[in-house]
C-alpha cells in the first residue's frame, strides 16, 4: 500500500505542477472575445478589464480591486451568483449566456426556477430590464405576499420551468399574477438537489454500517466470543444483543481474555454497526476526516476542502433557513411604514420567539426592526446552496464502494478503467439532474478526483485530504 500511496502522491504533484485549469478570468475573457491562443499577458488582462467596464457602463458590481481580480489582475476572484445576474443584465445578455456564466464560469447550478428572486432576474434578462428594475419587481412581489403563506415541499421544478417558459414574455402585471398564483413553489432551493444529497448521505451511512459490521465480526473471530455464546446458549450471530453482554462480562469477570483496547474497539464498532441514527458526524468521518498523524508530503489544491459539521448541517437544513429568511423579510416589509415606538404586531413577536431569543409581548416596532436586522444577517449566511464541491466527494465515496461490491471486495480484480467509468457515470447522471456541469478534467476538483483512481489502487477523498493537510 505504501508504494501505491507514493504513486498517488506523485500523480497529484504532477497535476499541481503541470496541469492548467481554466479559471474565471479565462472564461470572461473568452466571452469578451479577448482570449488569446497562447499565454495571457498582463496587458491583455487590463485590456479585457477595460472593455468589460465600458460594456457594463462602469457599473460597480463589487469594489474595483475585486473586479480586477475577476480578470486575474492583482490576484484572482470569482463573482457570486447575484453579481453574475447583475453582469448579465448590465451587458444585455441572453438567458443562455447567463446560464454559461453560472455553470461554466462560476461552476454553480443553472437558473433556479424555484427561487423567486432568480425567476424575476431571468424575466428581466428576457425582457431587457435593468438590475434596478428587477429589484423593484422583486419588492412588488414580496409586498403582495402574506405572512401566513406556506411553501410547497414537492418537486415541481419541471412543471414550473415549463410554465415560466410559456409566460416569460408577458407584461409584468400578468407575469406577477402568475408568480403569485404559484408563490408557494418559490421556496428558494432545489429539492431535487437536496434529495440527491440526502440520498448519498443515506447510502454512505449504510456502507459505513456494513463496514463496521464486517470489522466487528473480524475482531470477534479473534476472541472467545463464540465459545462464550455457546456456553450461555446465545446465538452468536445476534451481535446487536450479545456483544455488549460479552464486553460487560469481560469487564466484570476475574479472568479477562481480551485487552482493554480491543474491548473499546469492539464496543465502538458495535455502536456504529447497529445505530439507528443518521449521524452527520459519522458522514463527515467517513468521507472527509483525515488522519492527523500522517507524515507524507503532498500538494495543496484550492478546490479540495474538508467540510465542517456546521456547513453540513446548513446544507441539510436549507428548507428551514430559506423559510426563515423569507418570513423575516415579510416581517421587515410589514414594519417598514410603522412608527418606531408603536407596539410590534403579535405575529412578529411569535415569529421571534419561534426562531429563538425572541422579543417579549410588549416589544416596540423599533426593537423588532433591530431583532430582524440582526437575525437576517446571520440567517443569510446559513441560506446555502448545495454546490458541485459539496456533492462530488459523496459521489466518489459511493462509486468506490459500489465498485468494490462489483468485484467482491477483491482488489486483485481491480481495473482502473472500469472503476473510473463507474464514477464518471454516477457523477454525470447526478450532476445533470442537479442542473450542474458534468465531470470535466479541465476543472481542478474533477481532475483531482479522477486521479484518485490509480493503476493499482483507488483512494478516497479522506485520503486526499490527509495528503493535503501534511504539506
Amino acid at each position: 500500500m505504501g508504494t501505491h500511496r507514493k504513486t498517488f502522491t506523485m500523480a497529484l504533484m504532477n497535476i499541481k505542477q503541470e496541469a492548467h485549469f481554466r479559471d474565471f478570468s479565462e472564461f470572461i475573457m473568452e466571452k469578451l472575445d479577448m482570449l488569446p491562443e497562447g499565454e495571457i499577458t498582463e496587458e491583455m488582462r487590463r485590456e479585457a478589464y477595460k472593455r468589460f467596464r465600458e460594456q457594463t457602463g462602469k457599473e460597480n458590481f463589487a469594489t474595483l480591486p475585486t473586479i480586477r481580480k475577476w480578470f486575474g489582475i492583482g490576484g484572482s476572484a470569482v463573482p457570486d451568483r447575484e453579481q453574475v445576474y447583475r453582469i448579465c443584465l448590465a451587458m444585455g445578455m441572453s438567458v443562455a449566456d447567463c446560464q454559461e456564466y453560472l455553470i461554466y464560469g462560476i461552476h454553480e447550478p443553472a437558473f433556479q426556477v424555484n427561487d423567486y428572486r432568480e425567476v424575476i432576474l431571468v424575466y428581466g434578462l428576457e425582457n431587457h430590464k435593468s438590475y434596478e428594475q428587477c429589484q423593484q419587481m422583486i419588492y412588488e412581489f414580496e409586498k403582495c405576499l402574506t405572512h401566513v403563506m406556506s411553501f410547497a415541499q414537492s418537486c415541481g421544478t419541471q412543471t414550473l420551468m415549463g410554465e415560466f417558459q410559456v409566460r416569460k414574455t408577458l407584461e409584468w402585471e400578468e407575469f406577477l399574477d402568475w408568480m403569485l398564483e404559484n408563490a408557494s413553489s418559490f421556496k428558494g432551493y432545489s429539492k431535487t438537489t437536496l434529495d440527491y444529497f440526502h440520498k448519498y448521505k443515506k447510502l454512505i451511512l449504510q456502507y459505513a454500517k456494513k463496514d463496521a459490521q464486517e470489522e466487528l465480526e473480524r475482531l470477534l473471530s479473534e476472541t472467545d466470543y463464540s465459545v462464550w455464546c455457546q456456553h450461555r446458549l446465545y446465538d452468536p450471530r445476534n451481535y446487536r444483543k450479545n456483544v455488549r453482554k460479552y464486553v460487560n462480562a469481560q469487564s466484570k469477570g476475574r479472568k479477562k481474555t481480551i485487552s482493554d483496547g480491543l474491548k473499546a474497539s469492539i464496543t465502538e464498532l458495535c455502536s456504529l454497526a447497529y445505530t439507528e441514527k443518521e449521524s452527520n458526524a459519522r458522514l463527515l468521518s467517513e468521507v472527509f476526516q483525515p488522519k492527523k498523524d500522517d507524515k507524507e508530503s503532498a500538494p495543496d489544491f484550492q478546490s479540495v476542502n474538508s467540510m465542517t459539521e456546521k456547513h453540513l448541517s446548513d446544507l441539510l437544513n436549507v428548507p428551514l433557513h430559506k423559510e426563515r429568511f423569507f418570513r423575516t423579510r415579510q416581517a421587515e416589509l410589514a414594519l417598514a411604514g410603522m412608527d418606531e415606538e408603536s407596539g410590534c404586531p403579535e405575529w412578529i413577536v411569535q415569529l421571534s420567539q419561534e426562531y429563538g431569543r425572541g422579543m417579549t409581548g410588549n416589544a416596540t416596532v423599533g426593537e423588532a426592526k433591530e431583532w430582524i436586522a440582526s437575525y437576517r444577517k446571520e440567517n443569510k449566511r446559513r441560506c446555502l446552496q448545495i454546490q458541485r464541491q459539496d456533492i462530488l466527494p459523496l459521489i466518489l465515496y459511493v462509486a468506490q464502494h459500489r465498485y468494490l461490491e462489483e468485484i467482491g471486495q477483491d482488489m486483485s480484480s481491480y481495473r482502473q478503467k472500469d472503476a473510473l467509468e463507474l464514477f464518471r457515470t454516477l457523477a454525470d447522471s447526478t450532476l445533470a439532474a442537479c442542473n450542474m456541469s458534468r465531470l470535466n478534467e479541465e476543472y481542478e476538483l474533477d481532475a483531482v478526483l479522477c486521479a484518485c483512481y490509480q493503476a493499482e489502487d483507488m483512494f478516497g477523498y479522506a485520503e486526499l485530504l490527509e495528503l493535503k493537510l501534511t504539506k
